[in-house]
């Protein structure tokens, strides 16, 4: 149970770094990773439950890395195509 807690907590953690996360004063960045934390308790207990939310969240962070990775693909090529 703890240990799908805390891939749980990282996984979200993971999945708000990736997807959502601004630049934010180092309080408020505690601030979003405690409620994070909080969030984790509810999800685990879903888990527990039988929803799968542990591989739900390992697709949402794979498809917002590939989304990620897109994005900088995008820029890079739109930088190329600025320069020269």
């Amino acid at each position: 149970m703890y240990i799908e807690f805390f891939l749980i907590f990282v996984l979200t953690a993971v999945t708000y770094e990736l997807g959502f996360a601004q630049k934010l004063p180092i309080l408020k960045k505690v601030g979003v990773y405690v409620l994070l934390f909080i969030g984790a308790f509810p999800l685990t207990i879903f888990n527990a439950l039988g929803l799968p939310m542990i591989p739900a969240l390992c697709v949402a962070v794979v498809v917002l890395f590939l989304a990620r990775l897109r994005r900088k693909d995008v820029k890079s090529m739109r930088e190329k195509e600025q320069r020269g």
